[in-house]
């Protein structure tokens, strides 16, 4: 009877520290698991986007490279997804402009189901008319939020110290940046490679805006959108800041607010040169 005892007692405790070496373990394989399933996600994600997404948001979701199905270099039309101000921090600037209440990853699992009226944005999820299943909407959004990585979201950009006044921008001279010149010919190739055109169609073709307003008039239609600005400080303005005037009448009918614009041009202009924002105004309203 003891012998029982005793081998009972034993297997009790082997038991007991079986199951709590398995209970201190369980995190570590469920972490595992996650970390598996989320990978599965991305990578599927990735697919997902690269036959469906890439000809508008370009390659590495960039918007700056776009090819259509034959390989052919085409204008990308949508917003850059791999992007600090939509995928870094809690509440990304993105979610700000658009007034969105809620966490980056509905944010972007809406868009893509829904799509973005306005825009060229269409409604992605079977719930809309579109081609995809709900699960392969989280997979998109899932491969979107994976470019949010520590090292990417630590370099937060900077931005040039726009002055308020486009007349003090033409002439600012500070220790970095001397403003020249505005050059239209070069603002012409900048209009192109920022994909200004995607939006707002070509400026010597009436009607080929597809998204934003025409801007082949800007120079007369600007100065009559917002009392005592001028078109050169009311297009300034419109590119640092989208949500400051609302123009009335866009490609698919009256634009939307928040703008459809991207609102990142301080920034990108910021990166390359604050000179781009010269040469575009001279190529759009002239020097």
């Amino acid at each position: 009877m003891q012998v029982k005892v005793v081998i009972g007692t034993i297997a009790f405790m082997l038991t007991m520290i079986i199951l709590g070496y398995a209970a201190l373990r369980e995190p570590e394989r469920l972490g595992h698991f996650t970390a598996a399933r989320e990978g599965r996600s991305v990578e599927t994600g990735a697919k997902l986007y690269f036959d469906n997404c890439a000809t508008c948001h370009g390659v590495e979701a960039k918007a700056q490279e776009c090819y259509d199905s034959a390989g052919n270099s085409i204008t990308c039309q949508g917003l850059p997804l791999n992007n600090y101000f939509l995928v870094c921090g809690d509440t990304p600037a993105r979610l700000e402009q658009t007034r969105f209440e809620g966490t980056k990853q509905q944010f972007i699992e809406r868009t893509v189901a829904a799509g973005r009226s306005g825009t060229a944005m269409i409604a992605w999820s079977e719930r809309y008319g579109g081609p995809m299943r709900d699960d392969q909407v989280k997979n998109v959004a899932a491969f979107v939020l994976n470019f949010a990585n520590e090292e990417f979201c630590a370099q937060e950009p900077i931005s040039f110290d726009w002055p308020e006044s486009v007349d003090d921008f033409l002439i600012l001279e500070t220790d970095d940046f001397v403003a020249a010149p505005g050059d239209p010919e070069n603002g012409a190739a900048l209009y192109a490679s920022y994909a200004c055109n995607s939006c707002h169609g070509t400026i010597d073709e009436p009607g080929s805006n597809q998204i934003g307003p025409w801007l082949g008039d800007i120079e007369e239609v600007g100065a009559t959108r917002v009392e005592g600005q001028t078109a050169h400080q009311y297009v300034y303005t419109s590119i640092l800041n989208p949500n400051a005037f609302i123009a009335p009448d866009c490609a698919q009918g009256p634009c939307v607010s928040p703008s459809a614009m991207r609102s990142d041009y301080a920034f990108a202009f910021s990166a390359n040169s604050p000179q781009d924002m010269a040469d575009i105004l001279a190529y759009l309203l002239g020097e």
